[in-house]
């Protein structure tokens, strides 16, 4: 069916691009659904494209689309409070009531594509100057093409409608992925075409035309990897990838010297960054709970949560669950939500096995926290007591995650609680080895908040949703692809490596070092090799299930490296299911088809 939600409460609250800033907000005008007249004004034509701007956050950054599209897969296993456990084990995913976890992701993609199609279709009549109204129609190109990319990578063959609808439908049936991969690519051409090539002054990260193109070039890597692909998909993702890249200057873009510094809090819209979701605290516009209420709302960024360890929890007299806390929870350390933990073999020994030379590794992890026995500890003032003494607010380190084992003397002089990764034994020293645990872990600090108001603030950090490093191991993976050669693979990525060569406290002479044992050759470039970079480079950011299922590696790196998802994987679980309602509301026609084993 043509999905049967177009109607939308319409808040003129996020303007991405045309000639404001950011967060810039206008007078609210609520609607219950758009009409064909409604489009054809110019509060219709804005607002119909800053709606589906706004309805991304209710997906980026959000507690369970995190855990359905990192989970499960060689990068994360299952904190201790995970949420979707069965798609983490892919236990039991074929129950019925299991496929709706997919249903908000399915439906809003929809939702968004029938107010593009509005916009497209109508806004022509729109009273408003030619060139903001070419702006938004390439906008709304653009985020048409960018629903129907995330639906098609996620459930396959979905069906392909360009023009809006006003009314529920009962028949329906999916496209080929030909046609499909053929719409997305000829909006994305389109919408560069019109695009500016950088953003106004003052708007943030929005749409622009290396947006277009970077999404132009990964659709190409999907199609060529697809049934319905050929050699020159990827011949087409390597140039467009390498045309971005080599008009950098132009687009005002370029990799940052340090890794560690893309993250780091006020760089959301620097040279690195090339589209961003925007987050507000603001109620109204940013579907959020009041500050001080909870991590809340359906518009809240809970990425700076989920990867979080349970470290108030550790006890002077760990692991006895005895004594007092060695850290409490405060702002910096964030909330412990505990939801999602790093599959501790896969990255100790194979992702971020070469720590020494490769500061990817420091820029992604947060490994010590520092002693702060009261929220409003004075640095310098008494802690907490361990066995091996008294700990210093602000200066002695309350908790190590080391990423080796530690020998039985480093311990003694370690007034703190040091956990390692559990997968490394030495029965011998079993007094000092603590292991990490679902609840004690490494955590991801990319995504840290210090400007939330109160311990269990959401965060409003803008979500960074593509960064320019991804276009090297775009064009990567396409000459390893037969888009280029290997050496051109090789090329791209040893520009990842050379800036990841770059630690901090380093002297020139150990920097120069660094690049040289980082350097890569042809014969090294693999699909493996491949993706073991992209999680160096892209761990936690959301992408790594998508990773797996495009280059058809999922159920092989799975079963290699998740030891509590190897018995699930299956290779049906390259495509997620079509969420069950969208089936039952087909009764007209042939049924819509589910996807393979999810019967």
């Amino acid at each position: 069916m043509k999905y049967r939600v177009f109607k939308y409460s319409l808040l003129l609250g996020i303007i991405i691009s045309i000639g404001t800033g950011c967060k810039k907000l206008l007078e609210e005008t609520p609607r219950t659904s758009f009409t064909p007249e409604f489009f054809k004004t110019s509060d219709g034509l804005k607002g119909g494209v800053n709606s589906i701007y706004a309805n991304l956050r209710t997906h980026w950054g959000t507690q369970v689309f995190i855990q359905l599209f990192s989970g499960g897969t060689d990068e994360a296993v299952k904190g201790a409070a995970a949420d979707v456990q069965h798609w983490f084990t892919y236990n039991n995913p074929v129950i019925k009531s299991n496929t709706n976890d997919y249903q908000g992701f399915f439906g809003a993609m929809f939702t968004n594509i029938n107010t593009a199609n509005g916009v497209l279709q109508y806004g022509a009549d729109a009273d408003i100057p030619a060139a903001t109204k070419t702006q938004l129609f390439a906008t709304a190109k653009f985020f048409r093409a960018f629903c129907y990319y995330q639906l098609v990578t996620t459930f396959g063959a979905v069906p392909l409608h360009i023009e809006f609808n006003t009314s529920a439908v009962a028949a329906d049936a999916p496209a080929s992925l030909a046609d499909l991969y053929a719409q997305i690519i000829k909006d994305l051409n389109e919408a560069a075409t019109d695009l500016p090539a950088t953003p106004a002054a003052g708007t943030g990260k929005p749409v622009t035309k290396p947006v277009a193109l970077f999404l132009l070039a990964k659709t190409y890597l999907w199609k060529g990897w697809s049934s319905a692909g050929t050699t020159a998909d990827f011949t087409q993702a390597y140039t467009v990838a390498k045309q971005v890249i080599d008009n950098k200057a132009t687009y005002g873009l370029n990799l940052l010297p340090y890794f560690g510094d893309v993250f780091k809090e006020g760089n959301e819209y620097g040279s690195e960054v090339l589209m961003v979701i925007d987050h507000t605290k603001d109620q109204k516009y940013g579907g959020n709970n009041a500050p001080g209420s909870g991590a809340g709302g359906p518009g809240a960024n809970h990425a700076n949560f989920m990867w979080r360890p349970n470290y108030p929890n550790v006890k002077t007299q760990y692991p006895a669950d005895a004594g007092a806390s060695v850290t409490v929870r405060d702002i910096n350390n964030g909330r412990p939500f505990q939801r999602i933990k790093p599959n501790t073999r896969y990255v100790m020994d194979v992702a971020f096995a070469n720590r020494a030379t490769d500061a990817r590794y420091e820029g992604t992890f947060q490994t010590v926290w520092l002693s702060n026995s009261t929220q409003m500890s004075v640095k310098g003032s008494t802690g907490a007591t361990t066995a091996r003494g008294a700990l210093i607010n602000g200066v002695d380190t309350a908790i190590w995650m080391a990423d080796r084992l530690v020998s039985a003397a480093e311990r003694t002089k370690f007034k703190g609680i040091i956990f390692e990764p559990e997968h490394l034994t030495q029965p011998d020293k079993a007094p000092y080895y603590a292991p990490y645990t679902p609840s004690y872990y490494p955590n991801v600090r990319k995504f840290d908040d210090s400007t939330r108001a109160d311990l269990n603030d959401y965060s409003d950090r803008p979500f960074i949703l593509y960064r320019f490093a991804e276009l090297y191991l775009i064009a990567a993976e396409a000459a390893i692809k037969g888009g280029a050669t290997a050496g051109d693979a090789a090329t791209m990525i040893n520009i990842l490596r050379t800036r990841a060569a770059r630690k901090l406290n380093q002297t020139q002479a150990q920097y120069d070092a660094a690049v040289i044992a980082q350097q890569v050759t042809a014969a090294q470039m693999t699909i493996d090799f491949l993706l073991d970079e992209r999680s160096r480079e892209l761990f936690a950011e959301d992408t790594r299930w998508w990773d797996l299922s495009r280059t058809k590696k999922l159920v092989e790196r799975v079963k290699l490296y998740n030891d509590e998802a190897k018995a699930g994987v299956q290779a049906i679980n390259m495509l997620r299911p079509i969420p069950q309602t969208q089936i039952d509301r087909v009764t007209e026609g042939p049924k819509y088809p589910q996807n393979p084993g999810y019967e």
